[in-house]
C-alpha cells in the first residue's frame, strides 16, 4: 500500500482510496505532493527549451549556424537547400505504441485479475483516466495484487503519455516549420532584406557595401534579428560619430562599461595588466 500510494502521488492521479490516517503523515504526503510538482516541473521546461532549441535549429536551416573560417571561402550565405523540412512520425509512433500497450496491459489485467470483477468497459475507463493522471476514483484497484501492479503500472504508463504528448509536440513544431520553409515566405524575406540592404553606388546602380553585405549575411543567417540591427545602428548614431563616422574607444567604453567596472580607466588597464604579469602567474 505505501508504493501503492507513493506511485498515486509521484503521477499526480491520486485516487483517493488510500489516504494517510493521521495529521503527521498528511504533512509529510503535503510535502511530498509539492515535491513531486516541482519535479514535473522543472522536466516541462526542460522538454520545452529542447523544443524551442530544435525549433530554432530547423528554423535556421541545416548547418544554418556553421561557417567557413577561411577567408577564402566564397560559398554562398544561407544553404537554401535546407528548405526541405523532412516530418518524421517514427518518435510519435513509438511512443503511442508503448502508451497503447500499456493501457492495452493494464485493461487485460484489471479484467482477468481474480477479485478485481471488474467489466471490460470498467478496466477501459479505470486505464484511460489512471494513465491520464485524471484518477477520479470511481474505480481502483481493489485487491494487493492490483495496488502492487498499480504501483509500478502507472510509473510506466505515465512516463510513456508524457512521452507520447511530447513527440506530438514536437511534430506540430515540425509540421509548422515545414509550412514556413517550404512556402514562400523565407524566399519574399530574402528579396525584401536584399532591397532593404541595397543602397544608390557612384555607377548609379544599387548595391552593397562591406558593411550593408555583412549586415545583411548577419540577418539572413538568423544570427542576429532585423530589430537588433537597427537597435545597434541607432545605438550608433546616438554616440555621435566624428568627422570619419566613427565613435572614439573612450565614447563607447564609457557609455558601454558594465556597472561594476572601474570608474577611472587607467586603473582598470594597470589591474589588467598586473593580473596578466609574470609574478602574479607564478604567485597564482
Amino acid at each position: 500500500e505505501a508504493v501503492y500510494l507513493l506511485s498515486q502521488i509521484l503521477t499526480t492521479v491520486g485516487y483517493g482510496d488510500i489516504t494517510p490516517a493521521f495529521p503527521r503523515g498528511q504533512v509529510w504526503v503535503a510535502i511530498n505532493v509539492i515535491l513531486a510538482l516541482c519535479l514535473y516541473g522543472s522536466i516541462i521546461m526542460e522538454v520545452t527549451s529542447k523544443l524551442n532549441s530544435k525549433l530554432e535549429q530547423m528554423m535556421r536551416g541545416k548547418g544554418g549556424n556553421e561557417f567557413e573560417l577561411s577567408p577564402r571561402s566564397a560559398s554562398k550565405l544561407k544553404d537554401w537547400s535546407g528548405l526541405k523540412v523532412r516530418l518524421d512520425y517514427r518518435p510519435l509512433m513509438k511512443s503511442a505504441s508503448a502508451f497503447l500497450l500499456a493501457a492495452l496491459v493494464g485493461v487485460l489485467f484489471y479484467r482477468l485479475y481474480p477479485g478485481e470483477d471488474k467489466t471490460w468497459l470498467q478496466s477501459i475507463y479505470l486505464s484511460v483516466i489512471t494513465l491520464s493522471t485524471v484518477g477520479f476514483g470511481f474505480f481502483n484497484a481493489t485487491t494487493e495484487g492490483g495496488k502492487v501492479f498499480g504501483a509500478f503500472w502507472m510509473l510506466f504508463g505515465v512516463a510513456t503519455l508524457a512521452a507520447t504528448l511530447t513527440n506530438f509536440v514536437d511534430l506540430m513544431t515540425s509540421f509548422k516549420t515545414k509550412e514556413k520553409k517550404e512556402g514562400s515566405e523565407e524566399k519574399l524575406d530574402f528579396f525584401r532584406l536584399t532591397k532593404q540592404m541595397s543602397m544608390k553606388t557612384a555607377s548609379g546602380d544599387e548595391g552593397m557595401d562591406d558593411y550593408h553585405f555583412f549586415a545583411f549575411g548577419l540577418v539572413l543567417k538568423g544570427v542576429i534579428t532585423e530589430e537588433e540591427l537597427a537597435h545597434f545602428e541607432h545605438r550608433f548614431s546616438a554616440l555621435g560619430g566624428d568627422a570619419t563616422g566613427s565613435v572614439s574607444y573612450k565614447k563607447v567604453f564609457e557609455a558601454e562599461r558594465p556597472p561594476a567596472a572601474f570608474e577611472d580607466e587607467a586603473a582598470f588597464w594597470r589591474g589588467a595588466t598586473k593580473d596578466s604579469s609574470p609574478e602574479s602567474e607564478q604567485t597564482a
